[in-house]
């Protein structure tokens, strides 16, 4: 494995560690996987001991926790701005879409941070707290309206499933196509998005459901 330079050390002061640790986490995952992090590597590459880090983060997969939420809350932030700029909301699902596919090839990491990689990852409460603000975005911009109400998920998954389907295929198409189980000759990355797009469409326009019903 190929480390990354170490970053240039400077002074502290207080306050600016945490997010200087999440800086270099960040750069190493540009080019590097989950794998190659360790509390050792980071503190190293940003010019602090081991004890440091612990004064922030209870560990390594709390540090990356943090770092997911704040991609969560990127792409709460981003289905918000589609949603209000969007004329329609199936074209909304389809930007929204698009836009999650792209984050998953491009960011690969950090997708599988925000989607299964840590163990019990809803258990850290700023993540789930990003979580749960991310999939409302989404909720709202299929239902057309504030829906999900945090304190009753159960009621929830009853009455808003539309929302969890469209966060589902976009989901597991995401995956199926950065793990390369659907294979591409050449410019992998705009095939990869045009194939998503045309599966969507198989969906907004009602194929799947007359194809059921030859």
């Amino acid at each position: 494995m190929t480390e990354s330079p170490p970053a240039t050390r400077r002074p502290y002061h207080k306050g600016n560690v945490a997010e200087d640790l999440k800086t270099v986490a960040l750069r190493i995952l540009e080019n590097e996987r989950i794998e190659d992090l360790s509390v050792r590597r980071v503190t190293r590459e940003v010019g602090v001991t081991a004890a440091n880090f612990y004064n922030h983060y209870p560990s390594l997969n709390d540090l990356l926790l943090d770092i997911g939420a704040d991609a969560m809350d990127e792409q709460a932030r981003l289905t918000a701005h589609i949603r209000r700029t969007t004329r329609s909301r199936a074209e909304a699902v389809r930007r929204i879409g698009r836009a999650f596919v792209e984050f998953a090839i491009d960011r690969r990491q950090l997708f599988r941070i925000m989607f299964g990689h840590i163990p019990d990852a809803l258990d850290n409460p700023r993540f789930r707290e990003s979580s749960d603000a991310a999939f409302g975005q989404l909720a709202e911009l299929v239902y057309g309206r504030p829906v999900l109400d945090a304190t009753d998920w159960a009621a929830s998954r009853e009455k808003y499933q539309a929302a969890y389907g469209v966060f589902a295929m976009t989901y597991g198409l995401a995956r199926v196509l950065v793990e390369r189980q659907v294979p591409f000759s050449r410019d992998q990355r705009e095939q990869m998005l045009r194939f998503f797009e045309s599966v969507l469409e198989t969906y907004l326009r009602g194929e799947l459901v007359e194809l059921l019903a030859e």
